[in-house]
């Protein structure tokens, strides 16, 4: 005896949810590799800026204590053609600053005296002595002038980050 079903037969679909479905899911994986790929990518940038600040705040921490030297040291520390303990003569006008030409990693750079922590070099700093201006104050009516020297310094530093690619350079002009 065979049972007949009244079920009405179906015509015309052969499959076509299934490519649907793996055309949705082929969309769905590619936007999620791309949101992964994004968020990859932003966390290497935001390391990048974090490890360019530490190596700024380095060199500024440096250039504040060769600064230190130029303001507090009495008298002053002995500057000279090869730089000793980071304390340079400038050469002539037509020549290159000191800053160009001293070598940061090995050369007579000034270091701090107490080591920063995460970062790939302790940071360096040179002191260039660079012109001495005299100014006359006074003078005919408002009585006997008077001669004053002024010394100008060029204050360099180099700080570096954690990853030794990092680095940052910092520099002000003072006067004593």
């Amino acid at each position: 005896m065979r049972i007949k079903h009244n079920l009405p037969r179906i015509h015309g679909q052969h499959g076509a949810v299934l490519v649907v479905g793996l055309i949705f899911l082929a969309m769905l994986s590619l936007m999620g590799a791309a949101a992964f790929s994004v968020a990859t990518q932003e966390e290497r940038m935001s390391g990048n800026s974090r490890d360019r600040i530490r190596a700024f705040e380095a060199a500024e921490a440096s250039l504040r204590d060769c600064e230190s030297q130029v303001v507090s040291a009495v008298p002053l520390p002995a500057f000279t053609v090869i730089g000793t303990g980071g304390m340079y003569i400038a050469p002539p006008v037509t020549g290159n600053p000191m800053y160009e030409t001293v070598n940061w990693k090995l050369g007579n750079v000034r270091q701090l005296a107490t080591p920063l922590a995460n970062v790939s070099r302790q940071p360096a700093c040179i002191v260039e002595e660079m012109v001495f201006v005299e100014e006359q104050i006074g003078g005919q009516a408002s009585g006997p002038s008077v001669t004053v020297e002024n010394r100008i310094y060029r204050v360099s530093a180099t700080g570096w980050g954690l990853n030794s690619n990092s680095t940052a350079f910092v520099q002000s002009i003072y006067r004593r």
